[in-house]
Parts: C-alpha cells; structure tokens; sequence
C-alpha cells in the first residue's frame, strides 16, 4: 500500500488532482475502487457479526447491499461521470454554480453534516483495525489502532485519490478473495451445505426466523429497514466520487458487470460465514464481530489466516482513504475555498489533523461498528442520496430546496436512529430518505417551472 502510495505522489501535484486525480480511472480500477470504498469493514467484520446474531434475518441484507450497486452502477455511474463538470466535491455538484441565495447554507450544512458522519465512519473503521490485532497479535486496542491509521494516513498523504483509488482497487480483491475462500473452507469442513441447513435448523431461539421473532407491522419495518441500507450508497461521497474521477472512455459496461459480481460474492459469503461459527464456535455473548477471526483461526493454516488479518486491514483502509480525502476537501475546498492552495499542502494538513483526530475517537467511544457504521451511512445517504439521483435525473435543484432535502433526509436520518419508528433501521434508512426524496422531486418541480435567472 505505502508503495502505490509512492508511486502515485507526482500525480498528486495539485490540489485539483489530490482530490480527484485528474479524472483518469480505468473500469476496474473505478468498479473495485468504488465498491471497496463503500463496502468497509463493515461488510466482512459486521456482516459477519450480524449473521452471527441474528441468523436468517441477515438475508435481508443480500437485497438491501446488491441493490444499492446496481442503484449506482445503472443509475448514478453513468449520470455522474457525464454531469461531473469541473465540480471537485459531491457537494460541490449538488449546490451548483455561485450566485442564488441559500448556496452558501447548503454548502455549510451539507459540510458539517458530511464532516460529523465520516469522522464517526472513520473512528469506527480504526476500531475494527485494532479489534483485528488485539485478536491476533494479543495486544492492546490503541497499538493495533495507531498502526492502522498510521499505515492509511501516509500513502493518501503521499498519493492522494489516485493512490487512495489503486490501492482500493488491490484491497477490494483481498476483500473478495476472502468472501469466497473462508466460507467455501468452512462448508466443505461442516461436511456440505445439507449438513450446514441441518446445524441452523437445530439452533434455537428466533435464530431461524427472517424477521428475528417480529410481528405484523414491526416485521416489515425491520425488513425494510435492512433493505433500506441500498438506498444509502448514492449518498456516500467517499464512493461516488470514484464515478466522479472516471475517464471519460473507461467501458461502464466493464466496471458494472466487475462492481456487481463483486457484490454478489462478498455479501452472501459474509453471512453464511457467521452462520457457520454459530453452529462450529459459539462465542462469547458480545463478540460476535469476532466470527471471521474466529473462522479463519479455526479453518486456514497461519500463512492464509494471515491474509484474512490483511483483508480485514484491507477493507478498514479502502475505506478511510477516502474519506479522508472527503473530509480534506470539505474543509480546503468545500467550506473555505482556497485557491492559493495549488500545490495541495493544505489539503494534506487538513488529512493529518483529521486522521489524528479520528484516531483519538476511536480509542475512547464504545466499540460497535455495525451501529456506528450505520448511524453514519444513514445520515449520509438520506442527506445525499435522494438529492442526487433528483439532480441527475431531473436536472439541478435551487440551492433553497437542495437545502431542504438535505436537512429533512439527514437531520431526520439522525432523529430516527435515536427514536426509532416501529423498528431500528426503518426511520433513519427509509423513512427519512423517502420524506428527503419527495422534498427534491418537488424542489426539480419548482426549479424547471421557475427557472434561476443568470
């Protein structure tokens, strides 16, 4: 990773390629960047957990994740590439040129926001890097923490998104060897899928229940909830963006049927895998978000347990590199736009400071990724996702309404994973991005009716 990072650095020589890199990303690179990007360890450390968990209800996760990328593969890819324009930022997109009044509180808004959810996604990501050396190396949180963030914040430092973009393309096939391998290893160690069904249907409790033991409307509502998380990947910045910078000859036909195979392996491999320590390893109560350790300890020799270790590290640092870029430009670009900052120095201090401070986080708030994950993507994808996929296929909002659905999908996203509606999940990831989505589509309706004079 540190040499991709070196070897991307003279690419990063401005600002506007620091960010963005001069918009040059070939289809496998834009597809694994861009699925890597979204897919943190989340997707290997707390699926797997929330299998684990919650058994059979997990399925609902297969719908909710592969339709949030093939939302943007066939909707957002193709629009954004062409609509990208000379806008650096997603924010910058969604608030339009200068001049219309309400600009300058979208864009502050829609800054802070992004700011206050990447820094929570980052400190959980730290945390699950350090969760994976206190596993396996026995030591404490912080060391395993510090060297994760370390590792991350030195090759986007030294490379910015061109780096940040090929390592996630080498980190994404980790990620998805590993989906495939650990799971295929533990079927054929349980004696096959027959004996695998048979091992669940012997658990007990609400473990083989879809719904988790819910009823009626709270049934559909958890349902929703977990299907709900598709709709929060066009609001993601830290993976648009991956749309954003690629070339404008790059095959989409390429990078879809790449992103979308991707997502078809990892996901599903990820819950039979926590299905298969719960009936092979039981653990202790609270640390199902160690079944993949758990696995890979029980079922590779130490030379492949190591690689899954890396995959783990993988997927923690495709992610944060990212948003660490998302955040440096929110700050240097976004809130206080300065063009002085040619060379991009600035946006690298920034990239530090933020590091650092994420880093801090992540050795004080309680550990829970899959929560503190969720609590980011939902506040992120209700404020963004229903605005862009108006902005893109309806054409650009004024900035008074792209104001409000962003305040009415995020604000409302943070309401509701702190009072929950009927089941956790359905306010913040559903309810809050459909109110956000009505706000928008009314908001294109006001803007091609009046449209703002120049």
């Amino acid at each position: 990773m540190l040499a991709i990072g070196w070897s991307s650095r003279r690419s990063a020589g401005t600002a506007s390629s620091f960010y963005l890199g001069g918009r040059q990303l070939g289809p496998w690179v834009a597809a694994l960047a861009a699925n890597a990007s979204s897919s943190s360890a989340w997707s290997l450390v707390g699926v797997s957990g929330f299998a684990y968990l919650h058994g059979k209800a997990a399925l609902w996760l297969i719908p909710g994740c592969v339709g949030g990328f093939l939302l943007n593969w066939f909707v957002v890819a193709p629009r954004l590439r062409s609509a990208t324009g000379g806008a650096i930022t997603l924010t910058e997109l969604l608030a339009g040129p200068s001049g219309p009044p309400f600009r300058r509180s979208f864009l502050v808004f829609a800054s802070v926001l992004t700011l206050a959810s990447l820094l929570t996604y980052i400190a959980a990501q730290m945390q699950a890097a350090g969760a994976a050396f206190v596993y396996t190396f026995e030591v404490p949180l912080w060391q395993g923490v510090l060297v994760g963030a370390v590792l991350t914040v030195l090759y986007t430092l030294l490379g910015g998104y061109l780096a940040a973009s090929r390592t996630d393309m080498v980190q994404g096939l980790m990620m998805v060897a590993v989906a495939v391998l650990v799971p295929v290893v533990g079927v054929v160690s349980i004696g096959g899928v027959g004996a695998l069904l048979d091992a669940l249907d012997a658990v007990a409790g609400t473990f083989n229940d879809p719904f988790g033991g819910r009823q009626g409307a709270s049934a559909v509502a958890f349902a929703l909830g977990l299907c709900g998380i598709g709709l929060g990947y066009p609001g993601q910045p830290h993976a648009v963006n991956k749309y954003m910078g690629m070339s404008p000859t790059a095959s989409m036909r390429t990078a879809r049927v790449v992103g979308i195979s991707w997502a078809l392996l990892l996901y599903p491999g990820m819950i039979v895998l926590g299905w298969l320590v719960r009936v092979q390893w039981p653990l202790a109560a609270g640390a199902h978000e160690d079944a993949l350790f758990v696995a890979s300890q029980n079922l590779l020799p130490p030379w492949l347990d190591g690689l899954v270790l890396a995959a783990v590290l993988a997927a923690i640092m495709s992610t944060v590199d990212g948003q660490l870029l998302v955040c440096a430009s929110t700050v240097t670009h976004d809130l206080r736009r300065d063009d002085r900052d040619s060379s991009g120095q600035g946006a690298r201090a920034t990239v530090l400071v933020i590091g650092a401070g994420a880093t801090i986080a992540a050795m004080l708030v309680p550990k829970n990724i899959f929560d503190h994950v969720l609590f980011a993507w939902a506040a992120l994808g209700s404020a963004f996702g229903p605005l862009l996929l108006v902005h893109l296929c309806r054409g650009p909002l004024r900035p008074g309404w792209a104001l409000a659905s962003a305040m009415t999908g995020g604000l409302g996203a943070i309401v509701g994973f702190y009072v929950p509606v009927l089941s956790a999940g359905f306010a913040d990831r559903v309810l809050s991005w459909a109110l956000a989505f009505a706000v928008a589509w009314h908001g294109a309706s006001q803007s091609l009716a009046r449209p703002h004079r120049r």
